[in-house]
Parts: C-alpha cells; structure tokens; sequence
C-alpha cells in the first residue's frame, strides 16, 4: 500500500467483545487467572471480553512503538451503544414499556457510551471544543481537529453545531440541527441517493 506523504486515515471494527454474551467465545484467549465474578453469565463474558481487548490494545501500542519508531499515530476508541444488561443494573426494576418508554425519549443513561484518544510519537494539536459530552457524529471532526487538518465547509459547519450544541448532535434542538445539516450536505451533493 502506498500512502504518499499525507496523513492516512483507517476505521477498524473490532468485534470481539461484542456480544453475543451468553456463549463462551474463545476461551484459549482467556488470561490466566481470570475468574468469573458470580455475575450472570453475559456479565462474566462481557467483562472476560474487556479484559482480552485490554490485553490486545495494550500489544498494539507496544507494536506500533517497535516497529514504527518514527511515525506518529492518533488513535480514537469509541463504543457504540451500552451492553444490552446494563439496562439491569440502571433500572432493575423497569418493565418492558418503561425501558421502551426511557429509549423513546432518549435517555442518556443508555446511550451513553465512551470514547478515548490515545497518541503514538505524536502530539496532538490544542482542541478548543473539548466537551465532556459529545455525539458520536462530531468524533470525525475532533479527529480532524487533533491532527490539525484545516476544515473544509462541511466541517466548519458541523465544528458550529458542536459549540452552539455543547457537543451534541441529534439531540439538539430536538433534531433540528441534525436535519439542517443534512439538508445542506444534501443540497450540496454530498450525501447522494436519498
């Protein structure tokens, strides 16, 4: 692969600690030691999963180090959703049409995911629109921000809805801001097909 003298960007789906929960999945990568905690079987195999990502992302830093020594890496780690039992732990006594009902309306407490960001031989430019919160349709745009990549139209408009929003995207303004937005990638032949 030749990349030139740009930056090259990848998006990398890692599903290993993705559910299903409820069936043991590659019990030869278990660390030694590892014991269940008494929890539910998806909650043991949800939490046996963490621990090999956390093994497995700790090698690939140690791999890019060793074997990148001069190149410089920003790497961006989200989830995309809460693990279907957390909503066990949140609101254990929740009916089905409560937590139908806690969905509907948008509830953060399951929506509420994380993201992190982690650099290699690299230093990230100042972000000035850091929130303690955001929307995972602006993590593409603090990407670009990090690496310093001037901003083209399309985010500069979007970099406005994430101040004017405090980092939120579909939720401001009950949805108004993500529509607009749309509407203008829409119009400017950006998004196709629709």
């Amino acid at each position: 692969m030749e990349r030139g003298n740009g930056p090259l960007f990848f998006l990398i789906y890692t599903m290993g600690n993705h559910m299903p929960w409820n069936v043991r999945w590659r019990l030869e990568r278990t660390p030694e030691g590892w014991q269940d905690t008494g929890q539910a079987l998806e909650v043991d195999e949800y939490l046996r999963r963490q621990e090999m990502s956390v093994r497995d992302y700790a090698s690939l830093l140690k791999f890019l180090k060793a074997n990148f020594p001069t190149e410089r890496f920003l790497i961006v780690r989200f989830g995309d959703h809460q693990p279907t039992f957390a909503r066990y732990f949140l609101d254990p006594s929740a009916s089905a049409a409560e937590l139908a009902s806690a969905l509907e309306r948008y509830d953060v407490r399951y929506f509420t995911t994380y993201y992190a960001i982690d650099v290699v031989n690299f230093e990230p430019a100042e972000v000035p629109s850091e929130f303690d919160r955001i929307e995972a349709p602006h993590l593409p745009l603090v990407v670009l921000e990090l690496v310093g990549i001037p901003l083209d139209a399309s985010f500069a408009e979007q970099k406005k809805i994430l101040l004017r929003c405090h980092g939120m995207f579909y939720r401001c303004n009950d949805g108004a801001e993500a529509r607009r937005f749309n509407r203008l990638l829409i119009d400017a032949g950006l998004i196709k097909g629709l």
